[in-house]
Order: structure tokens, then C-alpha cells, then sequence
């Protein structure tokens, strides 16, 4: 009877993670967020039963450098606002970006836990013009005025959409030495949303295509599965997902968004665990009054670095870092943003056990 259980249980998992792994051949708008990322507590603070009262709060910074972006266009602005023919260039878009999450875990019975995340992001901007052709310098000013409607360098920033789950893990599934996490939930439509960038343009005016929110609730899947494999040696396979089903009051529908992935970590001494992940993001393409928005989509796989520093007072910190291994924009001629170097710091405090 336990072994039928545990069967169904491991088949549970490995249905969801194929169905995720089979999300990734969509793409979406990297501008609007970033890979989601395993907090390393799932991982590395036991496999254990979880007790009620367990109190968990947990500190995600995310510093993305050099994100690329751009295309290229055609046209210009005169004095009069017009839109005019101009010599061939390139609109490029620089992007660096923090983001600070904050995550609240709480187990309310045995193995029943909320999970409440807030994000607050910092994103600069940088534009600039690449001249593919040789241009007049009235043609340039055009040129210029022109960029500034559609991309500036500036700096947004603003606290993100919600994330809410209930989790449950169950222990013991296919090993007396395996945990799975499973976690249903919503976000919430705290981000602030723009305007249809897509009509702006169209009609010569300022607008601007980085989001911090979905103004819609997405429903949440996650999927986080580790498994002791030697004394010190353990594997892990996770699942992060938000589905978009519905556009909001403007008439925009976000992108859903997959990250999935394997990792491998080594437990050194009792403080100290390095890990490396191999993941897959990709997202959607956003749409406007259901048109698909070209300045969105992307498919990346990336490979991280993380270093687990366990304490002795219940607090647990992981630098990491996260490089591109392959990445491909779904329209060459819109704006999604391709991935630079990524550093994280997670820090985790589990105030009561």
C-alpha cells in the first residue's frame, strides 16, 4: 500500500514537470520580469517534515547587468511632430535592473504553508542610436526626437505584482531521504500597467513598454522536489510557472511565464553547500486587444553558481551568480531584451521552529 502511494505521488510530479518542460517553447516580454528564482532553503535546510508555527522570512536581491535590446527603423520626427522617412538605424536599449523580493513563509498545520512574496524593481534604462547609413544632422535630430517617444534613459522603479501560494510538501515519496513541495496560488495585481505602447506609437506619442505589473490575477504552480542521493550529494528539480488567461482594463494580457530546471549540490561541512542549476525561462508573448506585442518573447537556458553559508542561529545566506548559455528573441524587429550576467544573494532566517 505505501509503495501504490508513493507510485502515485512520483507520477504527480513527473506530470507536472513535463507539462512545464513543454511550456518552454513559448517566449515572452523580458522586460516586464525576470527568471523566477528556487529560493535556496528549498534545497539546502532539510528534507524534514514541516511543524506548525514554523515562521520562515527570506530576502531575494537580483542584479541583472547589461541586458541588450533594440531594432532596427526608418523613421523619424520633424519639428512639426511629423513622421518622416530617415536614413537606416538602430534603436538600442540597455537595461540594468534590482530586484528586491521579500518572502514570507508561514506553516500553519503540518505541511500546509503560505507563501507570500513581494518584490519591489529598480530598472535603469539607457537608449541610444546606432547609424547604420550616413544621416544629415537634421535627419539625426529627427532621428533623436523620434527615439525619445519610443525609449529614454531613465530609471523606473516601483514595488511588482504580489505572488500568493499555499504549499504542502510530502515527504518520503520514492527514498526515506525525498521532499516535494507543490504550491497553488495567484498573483495580485499590485504593479503599476501602461497604456497600449503598441496605439502610442502608431500615433507618435511618449510611451513606454516596461511594466511592473499584469493588472490581472495569474495562477501559480510550483513544483520544488530535492532527494539525498549520498551523505553529501543531493539533486533537485523545480518548476515555477504563471498562467495568463485574461487581459486587464486596457486590454492587455501578460505573458505566461515558465522557469524549470536541475540542480546539483554538495554539502562540504555542516555550513557551507555549494550548488549548480541548469534552468530553463521562457514567457508568452504579451498581446494587445489580442494582437501579439513584438517587442516580447524569449526562450533562454542559463546555468547558476550558488554558494550556501548555513548558520548557527537559523540563518542561511547564498551568493550566486547566473550566465547565459543560449537565448533567442521570438521577433527580431521588436525590443525584448537579451540576458547579461546575473548576481543574487539570498538570505533566509527561520525565526522559530
Amino acid at each position: 500500500m505505501i509503495i501504490v502511494v508513493r507510485m502515485k505521488y512520483a507520477l504527480l510530479y513527473i506530470s507536472v514537470f513535463l507539462i512545464s518542460i513543454s511550456d518552454c517553447i513559448a517566449q515572452g516580454c523580458p522586460a516586464c520580469s525576470n527568471p523566477a528564482l528556487q529560493s535556496s532553503e528549498k534545497l539546502e535546510l532539510g528534507l524534514g517534515e514541516l511543524q506548525k508555527g514554523n515562521l520562515r522570512f527570506t530576502l531575494n536581491i537580483v542584479n541583472g547587468n547589461d541586458y541588450q535590446g533594440g531594432h532596427e527603423h526608418n523613421k523619424g520626427l520633424n519639428k512639426e511632430g511629423n513622421s518622416i522617412t530617415t536614413p537606416l538605424h538602430e534603436h538600442h536599449v540597455n537595461l540594468d535592473f534590482i530586484r528586491t523580493e521579500i518572502s514570507l513563509e508561514y506553516t500553519f498545520a503540518n505541511n500546509w504553508t503560505t507563501w507570500l512574496r513581494i518584490p519591489y524593481d529598480i530598472k535603469m534604462q539607457k537608449a541610444s542610436i546606432h547609424f547604420i547609413e550616413s544621416a544629415t544632422d537634421e535627419e539625426k535630430e529627427a532621428i533623436f526626437r523620434n527615439r525619445d517617444i519610443h525609449h529614454r534613459t531613465e530609471n523606473y522603479k516601483g514595488l511588482s505584482d504580489f505572488r500568493l501560494l499555499i504549499a504542502h510538501r510530502i515527504t518520503s515519496i520514492l527514498t526515506e531521504k525525498d521532499k516535494i513541495d507543490l504550491a497553488f496560488g495567484t498573483s495580485l495585481p499590485i504593479g503599476t500597467t501602461e497604456e497600449n505602447p503598441l496605439t502610442a506609437g502608431e500615433n507618435e506619442e511618449k510611451h513606454l513598454h516596461i511594466q511592473f505589473g499584469t493588472g490581472t490575477f495569474n495562477p501559480l504552480l510550483e513544483l520544488h522536489y530535492a532527494v539525498s542521493i549520498l551523505p553529501k550529494l543531493s539533486l533537485a528539480l523545480f518548476s515555477i510557472n504563471k498562467l495568463s488567461f485574461y487581459t486587464n482594463k486596457l486590454n492587455y494580457q501578460g505573458s505566461s511565464e515558465t522557469t524549470s530546471g536541475i540542480s546539483a549540490g554538495y554539502r562540504m561541512n555542516s555550513w557551507v553547500s555549494p550548488r549548480i542549476t541548469f534552468a530553463n525561462f521562457s514567457q508568452t508573448q504579451a498581446k494587445w486587444n489580442g494582437a501579439n506585442d513584438p517587442n516580447s518573447g524569449l526562450i533562454s537556458y542559463n546555468i547558476t553558481a550558488n554558494l550556501s553559508f548555513r548558520l548557527n542561529n537559523g540563518i542561511s545566506i547564498t551568493p550566486g551568480c547566473r550566465y547565459p548559455l543560449y537565448q533567442q528573441t521570438m521577433d527580431g524587429n521588436g525590443d525584448a531584451f537579451e540576458y547579461g550576467s546575473t548576481y543574487t544573494l539570498n538570505i533566509s532566517h527561520l525565526i522559530n521552529n
